[in-house]
């Protein structure tokens, strides 16, 4: 597998665990745990964004077999 799609694969699954967090974190009105999981994901999709990585909508199968 190239570097480029190891990354890739990697910021994906980044995002897909500031999705998780942020969803257990929501369910248990976890203010600072949300704020926490909201900044992770804004900086993963940042880097996403920056290097041209596009990320799955949630729920897709893609991300679910990153899960």
């Amino acid at each position: 597998m190239a570097v480029a799609q190891e990354f890739a694969e990697e910021l994906i699954a980044r995002v897909g665990h500031a999705r998780v967090r942020l969803a257990r974190a929501a369910d248990t009105a976890d203010l600072p745990g949300i704020a926490a999981a909201l900044d992770e994901l804004e900086s993963a999709y940042d880097a996403a964004r920056q290097s041209g990585v596009v990320i799955p909508r949630a729920g897709s199968q893609r991300e679910e077999a990153n899960s």
